[in-house]
């Protein structure tokens, strides 16, 4: 019932799209009839839907007006984007083809431009300037893809990723995965790597290995010192002396900075397994 009175308020402020407020909206947004008629069907079927409470409905339409205004904008600037990048344009012939780009490397360059125009809305001034940009910079970074290609090989089981693994344990599959996508987001924003792509990666596999360590310790000691006087009864209950219990966790935090426990692995029943191993030893 509440929305059928908000789309007849609504229906009233429109009437036959020809109130002060619809030509209000349809000259200072400059839009369609058509683009007009789609923002308010658009707006009843959310009223209907619960996703907008409209409680002030002129600001609400004039939103959607807005936000109409600026999607047709970008989606302007995109095919803009994609005219200047055809081959047979003018702007590319003069400005672009003497780098000698392949599709694979355009398709890269296109994306990287068009999430900046969609989360961004950046200008037809900046679209050029980032064309240029990354073009000019797409020798070097050609070269560095190589390199990571190199790194990665045919499926992460070159000498180079078996390294990583044998110096950095604590890195999983997935980590690997996640810093070699990471290095290739910042080849395509044309970032300068000038110890080399092999250099990079092995510092960001140091990098996430401590991070890694870091909160696995962390994880270590928030749980002993909440756990408080109940870590000393856990400690007991086992049949061990704190002594005991302070050996068996200063041997859990080797073995964290040996990178061979993962951070999500530090819970009461790790702490329990590895307390009844150390029973079971004596």
């Amino acid at each position: 019932m509440i929305n059928e009175v908000t789309i007849s308020r609504l229906d009233e402020l429109i009437g036959d799209y020809d109130t002060p407020f619809f030509n209000y909206l349809l000259y200072s947004y400059d839009l369609s009839l058509n683009d007009c008629e789609a923002i308010i069907n658009d707006l009843k079927n959310d009223i209907n839907s619960n996703r907008v409470a409209a409680d002030n409905l002129v600001s609400t339409l004039e939103d959607y007006f807005k936000r109409k205004v600026t999607d047709l904008e970008k989606q302007s600037k995109l095919d803009y984007l994609t005219e200047l990048i055809n081959p047979e344009s003018d702007y590319y012939v003069r400005f672009l083809k003497r780098y000698g780009l392949d599709e694979d490397e355009i398709g890269l360059i296109y994306s990287r431009i068009e999430s900046r125009i969609l989360e961004d809305n950046i200008t037809d001034f900046e679209i050029k300037r980032y064309l240029e940009y990354y073009f000019a910079n797409s020798v070097k970074q050609g070269s560095y893809f190589r390199d990571l290609d190199m790194i990665v090989g045919r499926a992460y089981d070159t000498l180079t990723i078996r390294k990583a693994k044998r110096d950095y344990p604590i890195l999983t599959d997935r980590d690997i995965v996640d810093i070699v996508m990471a290095i290739r987001e910042r080849i395509i924003d044309a970032v300068e790597f000038r110890r080399g792509i092999k250099h990079e990666f092995f510092d960001q596999c140091m990098r996430k290995s401590e991070d890694k360590k870091a909160r696995a310790l962390s994880n270590l000691e928030y749980f002993v010192e909440e756990s408080g006087d109940s870590f000393s009864h856990f400690v007991k209950s086992k049949g061990l002396t704190r002594q005991e219990g302070e050996m068996i966790l200063s041997e859990i935090k080797g073995e964290i900075s040996s990178g061979m426990i993962q951070p999500e692995w530090i819970n009461s029943v790790f702490l329990t397994k590895r307390f009844n191993e150390y029973n079971e030893r004596k």
